[in-house]
């Protein structure tokens, strides 16, 4: 009836007002046209038809939507929809039709949606049957829906939100959820880690403000799409438009309960204009308004066990199905030639990880820094792959050369054992080259030793030590000293026996002691890799990172008897602020941390300036603490 009056009351227009409506009559079609293409981008996907419904279970005296979804179906919708039976209930209101749009970074997906305000007639359980339309040519159905109809509860009147109050008006329909597909694992087993998005208003646009920091993992991205693929969910009865903005392969590099922090976004979500003329609010702003509206995912705790007990001498930490080959690029050589040995591991599991496999060489070869490359599979959600280490070794002396066995271990998550690899020996025919070896060889190269000019002896020019006769040793202070002298050693020895057991039974004071040479040892290696930084790989930058961060939680869990295990910034802070460590040093230590995290995990820039920034960091921080601490 108001649509009727409405349109009556534009046939008395004046002229002048009929230029306008002629003028919003063009803006109509332009937005039309605008409409069926993107309604012609959103048919190339496959369409489907749901029901769902926005509460359950229902008083006997409340009302409920139940909403009927038709998702990209093109521009001429669908067909000859029937609907299921509902005499279990009054059709309060009904159909009530609305259209949305998604698009997010690109991915545009369409939704004609059917709703109907019904009321239950009784308390039990009816069940809503298939409806169904018509696509194409092709009949659709959406699945049944159970609802639950029980005694009524008092209805509180609801106040409508404010039109300035986003959150009000977005509520629960816009959420960032986090997901594992595991949550109790071994150390070294890999967990699947997904954020989702999901929405039920117009989300045009999202950005990552926050990574999620996982302490206690070695992170690598499986997905990280550009243009999100769109699906459809139902959460608690209600359905929603869901895109995977970010999928990694976790693998936990320590035992306990550890945390994986929230991400963090921001999205631009169009909301309508409400207004009382929906002639006037609809070419006032047809698209409505965009707002910026802030989502955050809930932390996620991990169970991880520790491996048991009983690895042989070669496992280096590499859990899931491996086999491993050796190759070497040829069996005869000469003396001061090189010779490429080249171990290759393949499988499932923490690659990225593998260390190097040491090798038993004769001790007349050199050996050089092995190169390590590694090809990463990340299809179907698990990391899969090789890893392989080729070795420049160069004999220097002839004959016939063997080189042991290459030995390799590894934890079978399937059979929940220790499994050991062996390559077979290498046999190696080494000639006489034409050059000579050079004196001095690294790596512990035997040389020849000539005994120059034997028939001239040297002529000793001191003076000998002459003895008197009758003199006797026993009677000498000499004998006294050297008699006493195991005595004293017995004395001393108890005495350094009890002091070593009590640092022994001290294992918190052990470790606190050796917390500064644990440190230095770790900044060594990462002054290494930084010194190779000019040619090295993005692995090797990384390994950077990861040496730092290593050495920085090993000296402060160390140095403040926290466990590996409960090892957290926050651990870190309270910890030194009950030592009256205040000031600059934890704040920079808080950004170091943070830092090191964001360049293992989330990798944006890594400069060599950035890295000398940030050994020169650590080293000065760890030099501070150490000072301060032993007041």
């Amino acid at each position: 009836m108001y649509l009727l009056v409405t349109l009556d009351g534009l046939h008395r227009q004046s002229e002048r007002s009929r230029r306008l409506s002629l003028g919003r009559h063009g803006l109509l079609i332009f937005i039309a046209a605008m409409c069926s293409a993107m309604f012609s981008m959103a048919f190339a996907q496959d369409a489907t038809f749901t029901a769902a419904s926005d509460k359950n279970p229902v008083g006997v005296g409340d009302q409920f939507t139940l909403s009927l979804a038709l998702n990209n179906a093109g521009i001429g919708g669908g067909k000859n929809m029937k609907l299921p039976d509902l005499s279990a209930f009054r059709i309060m209101s009904g159909p009530n039709q609305s259209q949305s749009m998604q698009f997010i970074n690109g991915a545009v997906s369409s939704s004609i949606t059917f709703s109907y305000i019904l009321q239950p007639k009784e308390m039990g359980k009816f069940t809503i049957g298939a409806a169904t339309v018509e696509v194409g040519g092709k009949p659709l159905s959406t699945q049944p829906l159970v609802i639950e109809v029980v005694k009524g509860a008092p209805r509180q009147q609801q106040q409508a939100a404010p039109a300035d109050d986003v959150s009000g008006q977005i509520g629960d329909n816009l959420f960032l959820k986090a997901t594992v597909d595991k949550n109790h694992v071994i150390q070294g087993e890999q967990i699947n880690l997904t954020f989702k998005l999901y929405t039920r208003v117009s989300v045009s646009n999202y950005g990552v403000d926050k990574n999620p920091t996982m302490t206690g993992f070695w992170g690598e991205d499986i997905e990280n799409p550009k243009n999100i693929a769109l699906t459809n969910e139902t959460v608690n009865g209600k359905q929603y438009r869901v895109g995977v903005i970010r999928k990694m392969a976790l693998f936990p590099t320590q035992s306990g309960t550890l945390e994986i922090a929230p991400m963090e976004a921001t999205t631009q979500v169009q909301l309508q204009t409400r207004s009382v003329d929906p002639f006037d609010a609809f070419f006032r702003d047809p698209f409505g308004r965009t707002v910026n509206y802030k989502v955050k995912s809930d932390p996620l705790k991990i169970k991880v066990d520790p491996l048991p007990p009983g690895a042989p001498s070669s496992f280096k930490g590499a859990v899931g199905k491996f086999t491993m080959s050796t190759s070497v690029d040829r069996k005869t050589t000469r003396t001061n030639e090189p010779v490429t040995l080249k171990v290759n591991i393949a499988g499932s599991g923490n690659i990225k990880v593998l260390e190097v496999p040491e090798l038993e060489l004769p001790k007349d070869f050199e050996q050089y820094t092995p190169k390590v490359s590694d090809n990463i599979n990340r299809q179907e959600g698990k990391i899969s792959g090789s890893k392989s280490f080729e070795y420049l070794l160069i004999p220097r002396y002839p004959g016939q050369k063997l080189i042991k066995p290459v030995t390799f271990s590894y934890f079978d998550l399937t059979k929940r054992e220790y499994v050991t690899l062996q390559s077979p020996q290498i046999d190696l025919n080494v000639e006489q080259g034409t050059a000579t070896a050079p004196p001095t060889i690294a790596g512990g190269t035997r040389e020849n030793i000539q005994m120059l000019s034997q028939d001239i002896r040297f002529i000793k020019v001191s003076q000998p030590l002459f003895t008197r006769r009758g003199e006797y040793l026993y009677k000498s202070g000499m004998f006294i000293a050297l008699t006493l002298l195991p005595l004293l050693g017995l004395a001393g020895t108890l005495v350094f026996a009890r002091q070593r057991q009590a640092e022994m039974l001290d294992a918190a004071g052990y470790r606190n002691r050796r917390a500064m040479k644990v440190a230095q040892k770790g900044l060594k290696q990462a002054e290494q890799l930084l010194a190779s930084k000019a040619s090295g790989s993005a692995s090797q930058k990384l390994e950077f990172y990861s040496e730092v961060a290593r050495a920085l939680h090993k000296y402060l869990g160390d140095k403040l008897g926290i466990q590996q295990a409960d090892f957290s910034i926050e651990n870190v802070l309270q910890a030194l602020s009950s030592r009256s460590v205040n000031g600059e040093a934890p704040v920079a230590l808080k950004s170091l941390l943070e830092t090191c995290e964001m360049a293992r995990f989330a990798p944006t820039s890594m400069e060599a300036t950035a890295m000398q920034k940030t050994y020169d960091e650590a080293k000065r921080l760890i030099i501070e603490l150490e000072r301060t601490l032993k007041k």
